[in-house]
């Protein structure tokens, strides 16, 4: 019929002629859309018979079109989609456009995940089949997946992070009130000088390797995770007795302390874990977390490598500390540090030849402050890098003011901490302290623990050399309470040799510490080495070390530390002659 309502004659040509191109023109519109599609396209009868596919089909996919024409859509599906892609199929029959999600695999059976959008294919008010797009979004998805990982677990070691272990512990407690459980927290002592030293790269390999020893020894019930650093958190989910948690930690520990290799060359890690235990040290996450975390501070404290669980006192001692800690963050700009000066005399002229440096701080409210307790926190909080740099500065200045007095040669020893000596800035200090003070370096002793360089023996080596070559003297320093000081102390370029206060105590009565001193001289002999002999407090114990060949005294026999006024009083007499 004609639009002005007549009937249209067969034999009109014109018409006909319209009606033709109309179509044809259409179909090409079709299908420029569909081989023109960036998406894959294909097209179905009402049986899910596939009728037609473009040309990214057949890229994305691999296969040939005539290898897949007038096979059914659902050969090409994963079994498990079968279904699903039914149900979507029906109801675009129903005249609805359906988009899903959908895995497919291609030819070389690589998943791919695409959006699809079926659309039905209507022809004069029929249904003749379905028009199906697929939109390849196989990245996004990887990228959406790769975003929800790091949002839950630690790249370096696979691990679930903080968040996911705090979901994971208030559903614990959420789901199963009844059965006792363990709060673990680990963390590596010092482990921040591996990163220093040897570099993150190094230093998350150390931490990889761990990771692995550790899962070897977590029970099946343990959730592990990493709170970020060199910090680890375990939760043991059934706890039978408070043994079975030592154990597992002690088995911690172990697999800690084993060593470490890296271009041939073994290195040490410790550890400190704190515990504590659900329902008697909390029964909410934040108190089980904080208990836990204050049992670790207590561990670090007592020099790491310990276990400790939760107790209440220790409440009261963690908020002493964050008191102290705050009143230490300011005691060096308001001047309350000070320093006190403990004599070394010869032991065959005598003389007085220097000094070791002693910090002290006189708080206006906590009165004398024991370095036993702040020396450890400023190492904790980074703040023992200023007090030392402080200290060192002092000392030198102070030891070239006596020297203009006329204490002609005189020597100041400064004791150095771990946290100081391992920082990338030390050797740099220690020249800037040199020259403001004008001390010549051969007058500089510093003491370094046994603890400090066996931390990084190779380190601790280049850095006393490069120290040496300044003229700057090095003192082993407690020597004698580490276990290995035999096998590595022919290698350290050191010059003096302090032997610890706990042999020279019993000296007098104790053969066997007289045993262990007269060695340590003779081996110290050996290697040219000074032998300092620290803790003297009586006259008995002067003589044996002055007949076994000690070299120089130091002690409460000789002198308590005095303040640097003080020591000027000490100096003047000259000598102690006994």
């Amino acid at each position: 019929m004609h639009p002005n309502g007549n009937l249209v004659e067969t034999n009109d040509e014109n018409y006909w002629k319209n009606k033709y191109e109309s179509l044809i023109h259409s179909e090409q519109k079709l299908r420029s859309l569909f081989e023109n599609n960036s998406d894959i396209v294909f097209a179905t009868d009402l049986l899910g018979n596939i009728t037609d596919v473009n040309e990214v089909f057949q890229r994305v996919l691999g296969y040939k079109k005539e290898d897949i024409l007038h096979k059914n859509a659902l050969h090409f599906l994963n079994e498990k989609d079968v279904k699903l892609v039914k149900s979507h199929f029906v109801n675009s029959l129903k005249g609805n456009q359906v988009t899903y999600e959908l895995n497919i695999s291609n030819k070389h059976n690589e998943n791919k995940t695409f959006l699809m959008k079926n659309i039905p294919i209507i022809v004069q008010k029929r249904k003749i089949g379905i028009f199906v797009i697929g939109k390849d979004i196989t990245e996004q998805k990887i990228a959406e997946k790769k975003i929800a990982y790091l949002a839950s677990y630690d790249m370096e070691t696979g691990l679930p992070n903080k968040w996911t272990f705090n979901q994971k512990l208030e559903e614990q407690l959420k789901n199963d009130k009844s059965l006792q459980k363990a709060i673990i927290v680990i963390d590596l002592d010092r482990f921040k000088f591996i990163n220093s030293s040897l570099g993150h790269e190094v230093g998350d390999y150390f931490l990889k390797i761990i990771v692995s020893r550790l899962k070897m020894v977590i029970p099946p019930e343990g959730y592990f995770a990493r709170f970020g650093g060199d910090k680890f958190t375990l939760l043991i989910t059934n706890v039978n007795s408070v043994d079975e948690v030592i154990q597992l930690s002690q088995s911690i520990l172990s697999k800690i302390n084993e060593p470490l290799t890296h271009k041939g060359k073994e290195y040490y890690v410790s550890a400190s874990i704190g515990i504590s235990i659900y329902p008697n040290d909390g029964e909410e996450k934040e108190s089980l977390l904080r208990n836990g975390d204050t049992a670790l501070n207590r561990a670090k404290q007592q020099g790491g490598n310990k276990i400790k669980f939760f107790s209440a006192d220790m409440n009261e001692q963690a908020l002493f500390k964050m008191e102290l800690e705050g009143y230490l963050r300011k005691a060096l700009q308001k001047n309350e540090f000070f320093l006190t000066y403990q004599p070394f005399i010869n032991f065959y002229t005598g003389k007085i030849i220097g000094a070791e440096s002693l910090i002290r701080w006189d708080h206006p409210k906590l009165g004398l402050v024991s370095p036993l307790e702040f020396i450890p926190l400023a190492e904790e909080t980074g703040l023992i890098l200023n007090i030392g740099n402080w200290v060192l500065q002092t000392a030198c200045g102070q030891a070239k003011m006596w020297q203009e007095k006329g204490a002609i040669d005189f020597t100041i020893s400064v004791n150095v901490s771990a946290v100081q000596f391992q920082g990338i800035n030390f050797v740099k200090e220690v020249k800037e302290a040199l020259e403001k003070s004008g001390l010549q370096p051969k007058y500089l002793k510093l003491e370094l623990t046994e603890s400090v360089m066996l931390q990084n023996v190779q380190y601790s080596i280049d850095v006393m050399k490069e120290l040496q070559k300044l003229g700057v003297q090095i003192s082993i320093d407690d020597f004698g309470t580490v276990y290995s000081s035999l096998s590595y102390l022919k290698d350290l370029p050191a010059n003096n040799l302090k032997i610890d206060r706990s042999f020279i105590q019993n000296l007098h009565a104790n053969t066997k510490d007289m045993a262990i001193v007269r060695a340590i001289i003779a081996m110290s002999k050996g290697l040219e080495l000074k032998v300092i002999a620290e803790g003297i407090e009586q006259q008995v114990q002067w003589q044996l070390l002055k007949e076994m060949g000690c070299d120089f005294a130091q002690g409460y026999y000789i002198s308590k530390p005095l303040s640097a006024k003080q020591f000027e009083t000490f100096l003047a007499t000259g000598s102690r002659t006994t």
